[in-house]
């Protein structure tokens, strides 16, 4: 027998956020490390908090829409109603951030808004995945 989407959404989800915790920690951990690094670790930190506040934002936002929505035919259209504001974005986000030639003034905030996406693209197609195994 299979279970109930919710159930098996919000299972899914306890363990992402378990995931992004224990690496948020992680990063947390080696920050002394990286800043007496090289300036490429500093880089890929900031990237990586970036990529982890993108998971953490999306699966909040899922949450949300779970505990909003108990039918599962409403939490599925309005899952998927965000899914495609997140992937949209990171479509654009993608296509501006292979069109720039030259690094621009804030080329910093487009690749940092640019990794979030990817965070919460990386958690939508996980909870896609468990929906469509349902």
């Amino acid at each position: 027998m299979t279970k109930n989407i919710h159930t098996s959404v919000e299972s899914h989800l306890y363990d992402l956020f378990d995931q992004t915790k224990f690496e948020l920690s992680e990063l947390n951990q080696s920050k002394s490390l990286v800043i007496n690094g090289p300036d490429s670790q500093l880089i890929k930190r900031g990237l990586d908090i970036s990529y982890l506040q993108g998971q953490k934002r999306a699966i909040d936002y899922i949450d949300s829409i779970l505990k909003s929505y108990p039918d599962n035919q409403a939490f599925i259209s309005n899952f998927n109603e965000y899914a495609t504001s997140v992937l949209n974005g990171y479509d654009t986000s993608s296509q501006k951030f292979k069109m720039l030639e030259q690094p621009t003034a804030d080329y910093e905030e487009i690749l940092a808004y640019h990794y979030t996406l990817m965070g919460q693209k990386f958690i939508i197609d996980s909870i896609n995945t468990t929906i469509i195994n349902q």
